[in-house]
C-alpha cells in the first residue's frame, strides 16, 4: 500500500486551467523513464491536448479514479509491471483510447495486447510529432457501427470480416490491421509507412514490398482485384479504400 501511495504521489499535471482547455482532449502519458514521459507530455501538451503524466501503475490507477481521460498514451513496462497482461483490467476501467509507445517489436505482444485492449501500438523511437499524429487520428474516427458499410460487417472487437451474405473471410493479423486502418481512414488515403508499422510493426522502408503483396490478397480476398477497386493505389502515398465490393 505505500508502495501505491508513493506512486501515485508521482503524478504530474502538466494541464492548464482554464475554461479555453476544458474542450481539449484529456490524454494520460504513462511512461516510468521520466526524461521520455516529460518530453513526449511536453510536445503533445503544446498541439492542443491537456496532459497529465504518470511513472507508475498505481499513478495511472490514482488518474483513472480522478477523470476519465479520451486517450492513454502507455508504456508497456513500468518497472516491473508488464502493462500488456494487465489491459483488460485496464479496458474494463476505461473506454479510453489507448496506444502501447514500447521498444519491444514482439509480434506475439502486440497481437495479445490487441486483442485484450489496446489500439494501437507505436514502436519506440518515436517522435512527438508522430504520437500526435496518431492521437489525432484515432480521435476523429467514428464509433465502428457508423464506419461499417451496408451488407458487410467488419467487426472489429472480434477482429472478424463478414460478407454481405454472412460468409466469413480469414484475414491474418497483418491483413486485418490493414484492413481495420484503411477503413477507419473514411476515404482518406494511408501511407505505406502508417501501414507497415501497424501490419508488420516496422518501419517503412524504400523497396519494401510487404505493403504492396498484403493488399494484393487483400483484394483478392475481398473478390475485388482491379487495382482502382475497393482499395485503390494512390501514387507516391499508398492506399485508400473507398468502399467494400457491392457496398
Amino acid at each position: 500500500m505505500q508502495a501505491e501511495q508513493q506512486g501515485a504521489a508521482r503524478i504530474a499535471d502538466t494541464a492548464q486551467d482554464g475554461g479555453a482547455r476544458a474542450v481539449e482532449p484529456l490524454v494520460y502519458v504513462v511512461d516510468d523513464q521520466r526524461e521520455w514521459a516529460d518530453e513526449l507530455s511536453d510536445v503533445v501538451g503544446r498541439y492542443g491536448f491537456r496532459i497529465r503524466t504518470s511513472y507508475d501503475w498505481a499513478g495511472l490507477e490514482a488518474l483513472l479514479a480522478e477523470a476519465q481521460p479520451e486517450a492513454i498514451l502507455l508504456d508497456q513496462h513500468l518497472g516491473k509491471v508488464d502493462t500488456v497482461s494487465r489491459l483488460a483490467q485496464l479496458r474494463a476501467a476505461t473506454k479510453a483510447i489507448i496506444i502501447i509507445v514500447t521498444g519491444n517489436r514482439s509480434e506475439v505482444d502486440r497481437v495479445l495486447g490487441l486483442e485484450t485492449g489496446a489500439d494501437d501500438f507505436l514502436v519506440k523511437p518515436v517522435s512527438g510529432r508522430e504520437v500526435v499524429a496518431w492521437l489525432r487520428a484515432r480521435l476523429r474516427r467514428p464509433a465502428e457501427a457508423e464506419a461499417e458499410p451496408p451488407g458487410w460487417r467488419f467487426a472489429v472487437a472480434t477482429r472478424n470480416l463478414f460478407r454481405p451474405n454472412g460468409q466469413p473471410i480469414h484475414l491474418t493479423t497483418a491483413e486485418f490491421e490493414l484492413m481495420q486502418a484503411l477503413v477507419r481512414a473514411q476515404s482518406q488515403p494511408v501511407s505505406r509507412e502508417d501501414l507497415s508499422r501497424l501490419a508488420f510493426g516496422r518501419p517503412w522502408r524504400f523497396g519494401d514490398r510487404s505493403v504492396d503483396n498484403a493488399i494484393v490478397v487483400l483484394r483478392r480476398k475481398l473478390g475485388d482485384e482491379r487495382v482502382d477497386g475497393c482499395i485503390r493505389t494512390v501514387r507516391g502515398i499508398g492506399y485508400v479504400f473507398v468502399g467494400f465490393p457491392g457496398a
